[in-house]
């Protein structure tokens, strides 16, 4: 069976946001579900992404591996801890210079981008909310409807 690692920023979660990409959410599906999926992740811990992932239902993952810095020499020393363990893994990745790093290393890397890491294109405001008022929006509604007796809106 296949060992695949998902980078989470830029392949599952859009950077500097609590959201993700849909296509990254698809590979995490199916990758879930015919490999032995690793995430790896140099921004949050353990408890960060498990937070994150459990919010969006997403569980099917082997573990979960910290980069301790962003970069080249973060990822390869996050995926030699996972070499030592005699996996030999697919790297799903969105940065080309980690996946470069990881290519001369000796793993076999897929490079993902996404229209949306390109340069940014005009928008109205007025159109578009961003993601975490969006998600902020989500939670308050669900806070409310779990408060016993709230009181009506006019």
């Amino acid at each position: 069976m296949l060992s695949a690692v998902l980078v989470v920023e830029g392949v599952l979660r859009i950077p500097g946001t609590e959201g993700h990409y849909d296509t990254g959410w698809g590979l995490y599906q199916a990758l879930a579900k015919n490999s032995r999926l690793h995430l790896l992740s140099h921004t949050w811990t353990e408890q960060d992404i498990a937070l994150w992932l459990t919010k969006r239902h997403i569980t099917g993952h082997q573990s979960y591996l910290h980069s301790p810095e962003p970069g080249p020499a973060g990822r390869l020393e996050a995926l030699q801890r996972i070499r030592s363990q005699r996996i030999g893994a697919l790297v799903i990745e969105s940065d080309p210079a980690c996946a470069a790093a990881e290519l001369a290393a000796g793993w076999s890397t897929a490079l993902v981008t996404s229209a949306l890491q390109g340069p940014k294109q005009p928008t109205s405001a007025s159109t578009i909310r961003p993601w975490d008022d969006l998600a902020q929006a989500v939670e308050r509604q669900h806070d409310l409807r779990l408060t016993p007796n709230r009181p009506e809106q006019p």
